[in-house]
C-alpha cells in the first residue's frame, strides 16, 4: 500500500494544474451534452422555483416560515390566516435554515450560506419590528436570549477558539455589549467533537447539552448558568439526543439494542425506532419509525399516558420543527407533496400550509436480501409501469435515515417515466442504531453490498439502471461503480468522499473518523484501502458512464475527492466525466444554479439510459 499520491497537488484548488484540469473537464462535459442540456433546464428550473418550506418556527403571533424557491424568503403566517414577508435573501446568499431564539417571543434566527459554503452568516430578526438586531458571521447555532445577552454555540474550523483548543471544535459563547466570549467548553469539548442543541430549564438557571464524538458516542452535561460550572450526567458509547427539559433533561439513548427515552432519570417505554422527540411544557411529542415510515405520538408527562394524533399523510418524512406552550410544529414531505406544515395541540393536527406536487404517484415497499442474507428495505416510487429506467438513490451512513420526501429532480425524472428506488442501506438508522453500526467502520462494505443487491435485481429484470448519491452517498455509489460496474448503465456521484486514506486531512474530515475509522491506525487503514474508490479504480473491468459533480465552494467535503478520482479514472481509460460548479457547495445553491446542475444530470441519464 503506497503512501504516495501523484495527484495530491489537486488538493490545492488554486494550483494552475488544478484549474487547468477543472477547465478541461468542464469543457469536455459541455461538449458531450451540449445539444440536450437546454431541453431539460426549463422544466427543472420551474420545479426548483416552486416555493417549498425549508424550515419554520412557532411563536406567539403564529409561524415564521422559510420558503425556498426562485428566491429564499421568510414569511410570518399569522393565526388569523394572513401572512407578511419578514426577510429576503441578499444576492449570492442562500437561506439554509431558520430557528427560534429561546427566551424571546420576538426573535428568530435565519442562517445564510454564501453560494453553498458551510461558513455562513446568521441574521437575528425581530418579527415585531421587522428589523435585523444581530448579524453573526461563522457557523453558529442553538440561540438563547437572557436579558441583554445572546448565548449560542460557535463552531471553530479554520481558526482556533480563544482558549487555544485544537480544531475542529465547538464552544458555548455569550455575546454582550458587542463582545463575544467563551463561557463553556474549554477543556471539555475536544478536537473532532460537536455540541448538540442546548436546552434550558424553565427559569434558565441550568442548561443541558450533549458533546458528541462523531455519531457513535456522547456525553451529557448540565451547566449552571452564570457560574458556568457543569456536571457530567451521563457518558455513553452510543449517541445521546436531547429532547428538552421537564424537571431535568429529557433525552434519548440511541443504543444498538434499542432506543431508550429518559424522563426524570427513568426510562420511558417506546415502540419502534425513535427518530426525534421534543418537550413542550408537560407534553412530549415523539416521531418513531417503522420500515422508514414516520409515526407521531404524544405523551402527557404528568398523566403519563400516550395518544396518537391523526396525521394528514402516510409515507411521509416528518420532522419536528418547534414548540410553544404545549403546541408542536411539524413539517412533512412526501414524494407527492412539496410540504405539509402543521401543528399538533391536544392531540389535534391543524394544517397551516400544503403544496401538492405530483398527485398520481405510487409508493411501494420493496424488500431484498443482501449478499450476506440480510433483508434490506427500499421505497419503489413510480408513475408508470413498466418504467423507462430505474434510478437507485442511496446514502447509507452517519445514522441518517432516508425517508420518502419530495425532491425536484426526482419529480422531473418521474415525469419522464423513470422509477426511483430509495434504498435504506446499512449505515443509516432506518432499523435503529444497530443498523447504523452494521454499516460503519469495519462494517462499511455492508452498505455497498446492500445497494448492489438492488442494482443487480433491477438489472436482472432487464431495466436500464443508474445509481445516484451525494456526500457519503457519493462514496456509496462510487464503491458500487468501481466494484460492480456490470450492475449499472450510468452513475451520478455528487460532492463525494472518495479518498479514504486522506479524507481526515481535508477540511472537516476529522469529524468523520468515528464513522469511517482512522487512516493513521494500521488496521483501519487496511480496511479503508480495501474499499476506497480512489484506490480501487478497476483495471480489469470498465466502469459505467459516470458523471461526478461538485462545487468549488464546498468547504465540508473537499472538491479534491472528485478531482483526483475523475483524473485518475480517466487516465485508466474509464468513461468518467466531471462537472465543477463555481457557485455551489455542500449547503446547496441558488435555484437557477441547482437547476442547471441537475440539467446536466438529466442530460447524462438521457444519453446513457434512454439512448439505445
Amino acid at each position: 500500500m503506497s503512501a504516495e499520491d501523484p495527484l495530491i497537488e489537486l488538493e490545492n484548488l488554486e494550483s494552475p494544474r488544478t484549474r487547468s484540469i477543472i477547465n478541461r473537464f468542464n469543457n469536455e462535459v459541455n461538449e458531450l451534452l451540449a445539444n440536450i442540456i437546454d431541453k431539460h433546464y426549463s422544466r427543472i428550473r420551474e420545479l426548483h422555483d416552486e416555493p417549498r418550506v425549508a424550515g419554520a418556527v412557532l411563536i406567539r403571533e403564529g409561524i415564521a416560515v422559510l420558503y425556498r424557491g426562485s428566491t429564499e424568503e421568510v414569511y410570518l403566517l399569522h393565526r388569523d390566516g394572513t401572512r407578511e414577508k419578514l426577510l429576503s435573501s441578499p444576492d449570492k446568499e442562500v437561506f439554509t435554515w431558520i430557528s427560534k431564539v429561546h427566551g424571546s417571543e420576538r426573535l428568530v434566527a435565519v442562517s445564510a450560506s454564501l453560494e453553498g459554503r458551510d461558513y455562513s452568516k446568521t441574521y437575528i430578526v425581530d418579527v415585531n419590528d421587522r428589523e435585523i438586531v444581530y448579524m453573526l458571521d461563522g457557523i453558529v447555532d442553538s440561540f438563547h436570549k437572557v436579558g441583554d445577552s445572546l448565548i449560542y454555540v460557535r463552531n471553530y474550523r479554520t481558526e482556533k477558539p480563544p482558549d487555544g483548543g485544537d480544531i475542529p471544535t465547538e464552544r458555548l459563547v455569550m455575546l454582550q455589549d458587542g463582545r463575544e466570549e467563551v463561557v463553556w467548553g474549554s477543556g471539555i469539548v475536544g478536537a473532532g467533537e460537536l455540541m448538540g442543541r442546548v436546552f434550558a430549564s424553565g427559569d434558565f438557571s441550568r442548561l443541558a447539552v450533549t458533546v458528541q464524538r462523531g455519531w457513535r458516542s456522547a456525553r451529557l452535561y448540565v451547566i449552571e448558568y452564570g457560574s458556568w460550572s457543569s456536571s457530567l450526567v451521563e457518558e455513553a458509547d452510543h449517541p445521546i439526543r436531547l429532547a428538552g427539559w421537564f424537571e431535568g433533561p429529557v433525552y434519548v439513548r440511541a443504543k444498538d439494542t434499542g432506543d431508550e427515552l429518559v424522563v426524570q432519570g427513568e426510562e420511558l417505554g417506546i415502540r419502534g425506532i425513535l427518530e426525534s422527540a421534543l418537550v413542550s411544557g408537560d407534553k412530549l411529542l415523539v416521531v418513531t419509525m417503522t420500515d422508514a415510515v414516520h409515526n407521531v405520538n404524544l405523551y402527557d408527562l404528568r398523566v403519563k399516558s400516550w395518544s396518537s394524533p391523526s396525521m394528514p399523510v402516510r409515507y411521509a418524512s416528518i420532522s419536528i420543527q418547534d414548540e410553544h406552550n404545549g403546541e408542536f410544529l411539524l413539517l412533512a414531505s412526501t414524494p407527492s407533496h412539496r410540504h405539509l406544515l402543521f401543528t399538533v395541540r391536544d392531540g389535534e393536527a391543524l394544517t397551516w400550509d400544503a403544496s401538492m406536487a405530483i398527485p398520481d404517484l405510487e409508493v411501494k415497499d420493496l424488500w431484498l436480501r443482501s449478499s450476506d442474507g440480510v433483508k434490506v428495505h427500499a421505497f419503489y416510487i413510480s408513475r408508470t409501469s413498466p418504467p423507462r429506467a430505474v434510478l437507485i438513490y442511496a446514502y447509507g451512513g452517519f445514522g441518517i435515515s432516508l425517508t420518502p420526501s419530495y425532491n425536484p429532480f426526482f419529480h422531473y425524472l418521474l415525469e419522464r417515466d423513470y422509477a426511483i428506488v430509495i434504498v435504506n442501506a446499512r449505515g443509516g438508522r432506518e432499523e435503529g442504531e444497530a443498523w447504523h453500526r452494521a454499516g460503519m467502520l469495519e462494517n462499511k462494505e455492508n452498505t455497498f453490498k446492500d445497494v448492489a443487491s438492488f442494482a443487480r435485481f433491477f438489472k436482472a429484470l432487464g431495466f436500464r439502471v443508474a445509481a445516484m448519491g451525494s456526500s457519503n452517498g457519493g462514496l456509496t455509489v462510487a464503491a458500487l461503480a468501481t466494484r460492480w460496474p456490470e450492475y449499472l448503465d450510468a452513475a451520478l456521484i455528487g460532492y463525494p468522499v472518495l479518498d479514504m486514506l486522506r479524507y481526515h486531512l481535508l477540511y472537516v474530515g476529522r469529524y468523520w473518523i468515528p464513522e469511517y475509522g482512522d487512516p493513521e491506525d494500521p488496521k483501519m487503514r487496511e480496511i479503508l484501502f480495501r474499499y476506497s474508490p480512489y484506490h480501487n479504480i478497476p483495471s480489469e473491468k470498465r466502469m459505467p458512464p459516470t458523471l461526478i459533480f461538485t462545487g468549488l465552494n464546498d468547504d465540508r467535503v473537499h472538491p479534491a475527492h472528485a478531482l483526483k478520482f475523475a483524473e485518475k479514472a480517466r487516465g485508466s481509460g474509464h468513461p468518467v466525466y466531471l462537472r465543477v460548479e463555481t457557485t455551489s457547495g455542500h449547503m446547496g445553491a441558488k435555484s437557477a444554479v441547482r437547476a442547471l446542475e441537475q440539467s446536466y444530470l438529466a442530460a447524462f441519464l438521457e444519453k446513457y439510459l434512454e439512448g439505445r
